[in-house]
């Protein structure tokens, strides 16, 4: 695999790598689509990490957005992170810069808890805890929605390629790259974990909230919500219970002794029942189930680029010489 530099870069200062994709090994490969894996949303509670950080609680709290439907504000934040990452390029780089625009709004003083507390979202260390929250999180929730080890040379790779993608939201600016390989990305989270991260209400408060999910609005008519919420009273504890075993599995220790979530031995043992159903789904079902939209689209275009391929002649040269 090698990596270049895309000139057609327009986010940062510095150009962004770009990974080619043609040659991946195979457990690469398995990871890119990962990124794109619905799967992934059993650990969705993994990225209250981000909130961990008090200025990103601050600035989160006080759009009430949270408050307004947990739920609703996780379907916006994953859509937004399909876009970046399985958007075509024009899309790519276009949404990119809009969600830069649109956070410069992002700043002030928090509320109630938080009054003392000043945020600005385009603060680089925020800004980049934030990205690094995601790529950490598909790193770390890979060998349990796959059942595949990564080498640490596949781990370089997986790493690159996660970059490739995310890497567009950078900042302008060196000092505010995203870190360039997986060692430099791990030694600079844990610093943050164990300098900047600190228990605050916020904190507390979205993972009290996981067993009591919000019906989202998005996508559902109000008669359609009516309907549904009486069985959805029913399953949302379990379907919490679900997502916080999972998540606070694979979540930093450093993080995850910041909550008031402790596992046990039960605990591990349903993380390990859990990890075999979703290791069974992504190799049993097929990727029209397993993978988002955006992403389906992009694997079946590629399957079909290959089909087309196929059929090529290796030469244009007659059959039979004259």
């Amino acid at each position: 695999m090698t990596v270049t530099e895309n000139p057609d870069a327009s986010i940062a200062d510095t150009p962004t790598p770009t990974v080619d994709l043609a040659d991946l090994p195979p457990a690469v490969e398995q990871f890119r689509w990962h990124l794109g894996s619905v799967l992934f949303g059993f650990f969705g509670a993994s990225f209250f990490d981000q909130v961990a950080l008090v200025p990103v609680a601050a600035a989160v709290d006080r759009t009430g957005r949270f408050a307004e439907n947990f739920v609703d504000r996780g379907l916006r934040s994953f859509s937004a992170e399909q876009l970046v990452l399985w958007g075509d390029e024009r899309t790519r780089h276009t949404f990119a810069d809009r969600l830069k625009f649109l956070h410069r709004e992002v700043r002030g003083t928090g509320r109630d808890d938080f009054a003392e507390t000043r945020y600005s979202a385009l603060d680089p260390t925020l800004w980049n805890w934030i990205a690094m929250s995601a790529i950490m999180g598909y790193l770390n929730t890979f060998t349990a929605c796959t059942g595949i080890e990564l080498s640490p040379e596949e781990k370089e790779l997986a790493y690159a390629v996660a970059l490739e993608r995310l890497g567009i939201l950078s900042l302008p600016g060196k000092s505010a790259q995203l870190p360039p390989t997986p060692a430099d990305a791990r030694r600079w989270y844990d610093s943050v974990v164990d300098e900047r991260l600190q228990p605050n209400p916020f904190l507390d408060a979205v993972t009290e909230q996981l067993t009591r999910l919000p019906l989202p609005t998005i996508g559902l008519p109000p008669l359609v919500r009516i309907a549904l919420m009486p069985p959805w009273l029913i399953i949302r504890p379990l379907a919490g219970h679900v997502v916080k075993v999972c998540s606070f599995s694979v979540m930093h220790p450093g993080v995850r002794e910041l909550t008031s979530v402790r596992l046990g031995r039960r605990e591990q043992w349903e993380f390990r029942i859990y990890q075999r159903l979703l290791q069974t789904a992504w190799r049993r079902l097929p990727r029209r189930i397993v993978l988002t939209p955006m992403a389906y689209h992009g694997y079946r275009r590629e399957r079909l680029a290959q089909t087309y391929h196929s059929i090529q002649l290796e030469s244009f040269a007659p059959e039979c010489p004259v």
